[in-house]
């Protein structure tokens, strides 16, 4: 659930030590870390290229059930039907769709960044399930504005990896959540802020879109949300698609390949 993402976001610091192994990982235009083997130059380009890909996050799984609710509700285990039913949508539009996990499994916050991170033409999009909220009801929140980074050698550090995405992120959550306003009686009509740690770390336009609540009276109010959930994300993605660009740092001319 976020609101564990949430309080690990204010251990910024503590966090960023803990990150030490790659304390300056730089980003290509493909987003992956300097020190990935696909990455090979310390500066960004801007190539021609489209949004095709999704990458889509089950929160927890593992060992961390995340919030647990009434008769015996566990949000890892709920949010893979939703990533199931989000996938499909999303597929539908003719988008590949990349999962973080797909079972029980528990990857760490830098694997599931670095699954984005990997990919040209890519959005993430982070799943979860609140312990707490008004029932049938549905959020998105981006990170905040971040400063400008003035590295002109476009390293950056790896956990400040969505600094130069938080504006079209911004755009991507506003579109996101609209459309579940659309569909959710009660739910914002625009997206939150809040210092999501899992999106902290991604190179790419990233979402987190949190479902509540685990605390329903009974699990199929969960299961009657599935559709319109995943309905709202797809299209929510097909209307940013237009938007999509990759953002180039100063000092990087656009369009040269290293």
């Amino acid at each position: 659930m976020l609101a564990t993402l949430l309080g690990l976001a204010l251990n910024l610091a503590t966090l960023s030590i803990g990150l030490g192994a790659r304390p300056r990982a730089a980003f290509t235009s493909q987003g992956a870390p300097q020190n990935s083997p696909s990455a090979s130059s310390s500066t960004w380009a801007a190539p021609s290229v489209g949004l095709n890909i999704v990458v889509l996050d089950p929160a927890h799984g593992g060992t961390d059930l995340g919030a647990r609710g009434t008769e015996g509700i566990r949000e890892s285990e709920v949010l893979l039907q939703f990533a199931a039913q989000v996938k499909r949508a999303l597929e539908q539009q003719g988008f590949q769709v990349l999962q973080t996990r797909d079972g029980n499994e528990n990857p760490s916050f830098d694997d599931r960044s670095a699954r984005a991170n990997a990919q040209r033409g890519a959005v993430f999009i982070t799943l979860h399930i609140a312990s707490t909220g008004l029932a049938g009801t549905a959020r998105t929140y981006v990170m905040p504005d971040a400063s400008p980074l003035n590295d002109v050698t476009g390293l950056i550090p790896w956990d400040r990896a969505q600094a130069p995405f938080v504006g079209l992120s911004h755009k991507l959550g506003d579109m996101v959540q609209a459309q579940l306003a659309m569909r959710f009686k009660g739910s914002p009509p625009t997206a939150q802020v809040a210092p999501v740690r899992q999106l902290r770390t991604t190179a790419a336009p990233a979402i987190a879109v949190e479902i509540s609540s685990v605390s329903v009276e009974s699990r199929a109010e969960l299961d009657r949300m599935m559709p319109g959930v995943a309905e709202a994300i797809a299209h929510g993605v097909v209307a940013f698609r237009p938007s999509y660009v990759l953002p180039v740092l100063p000092g990087v001319t656009p369009g040269v390949h290293p």
